[in-house]
């Protein structure tokens, strides 16, 4: 029997997964509600299947219900659709967003629906992009159980690597995932920033960032471990040098950031007590 789909917010992330289950023949996407009638046809054009409906209440009934709306919508969403829309008993409702728990739409419970939060761990900058790159991305699941055994093995088919997550630690889960990918970005643009007031050309400057990062995420790959991964002055316990890189710095705020991050790469290497002490006291920016 083909699962019946209702995307309600089908935006870059709701496109792309639409998209896959209508590529992959796992579902008939039945309803799309967006905000306006454009971006809802523009979204059934790219999905390949649906049709617009211009309220929730209208909807048809679903097997599964793709909540894809901003964070801050998600539960006033869940609540309009509990009191106006037309429920399926035991059918499923989903969000994907990365912090919030399933918790969060569960008025939807109240008329014998189950629910799950599954968040791609994955940046989705645009649909066409995303369902070519989407395979292998991983995803972070909790909910109602019912609800999981169904959509693990429908993720799975569109190309996710699936796994559970503890949902009252959840907040914590997406911020790793925030050091992980937005922080990376943020760093290489104060290595930009050195790299320019140092007298080096942008483009330059950013071809020598983006091999030193590649660099460094395969020295992680292969080692399986940050600690073994780790290089530089921390790593060999160059104090003069960390001195040197602190006495350069012209901006305060990167100064406190080199020491911050510095500081919390000490328990990375195996250093004894006393050069571990040396060492924190030179990264202290507050002297």
């Amino acid at each position: 029997m083909t699962l019946v789909v209702n995307i309600i917010g089908a935006g870059i992330l709701g496109q792309t997964i639409g998209h896959l289950l209508v590529k992959n023949k796992l579902a008939q996407i039945a309803g799309v509600h967006n905000r306006s009638a454009e971006s809802s046809l523009a979204a059934i054009k790219f999905i390949g299947d649906g049709e617009y409906f211009s309220e929730i209440k209208l909807l048809p009934q679903a097997d599964i219900t793709f909540i894809t709306v901003p964070d801050d919508h998600i539960c006033k969403t869940s609540i309009e659709i509990a009191r106006h829309g037309n429920i399926k008993p035991g059918s499923i409702f989903i969000h994907c967003s990365g912090v919030l728990t399933s918790d969060v739409i569960s008025a939807v419970k109240v008329k014998d629906a189950f629910v799950a939060s599954i968040h791609p761990m994955k940046g989705f900058a645009n649909p066409t992009s995303s369902v070519t790159t989407y395979k292998g991305t991983y995803c972070g699941m909790e909910g109602d159980p019912e609800a999981l055994s169904i959509l693990e093995p429908i993720f799975k088919s569109i190309g996710s690597i699936t796994f559970l997550l503890n949902k009252e630690k959840k907040s914590l889960y997406h911020a790793a995932a925030v050091f992980a990918s937005n922080y990376t970005v943020t760093l290489s643009q104060q290595a930009l920033n050195c790299f320019k007031e140092s007298g080096v050309e942008e483009g330059m400057a950013l071809n020598i960032i983006i091999s030193l990062m590649k660099g460094a995420i395969a020295n992680i790959e292969n080692s399986m471990s940050p600690s073994k991964a780790l290089t530089g002055p921390i790593k060999r316990g160059d104090s003069s040098t960390i001195k040197n890189h602190l006495s350069a710095f012209t901006d305060c705020k990167q100064r406190a950031l080199y020491s911050i991050l510095g500081q919390a790469s000490i328990p990375l290497t195996s250093h004894d007590s006393a050069t571990k002490t040396q060492l924190e006291a030179e990264l202290s920016f507050t002297k």
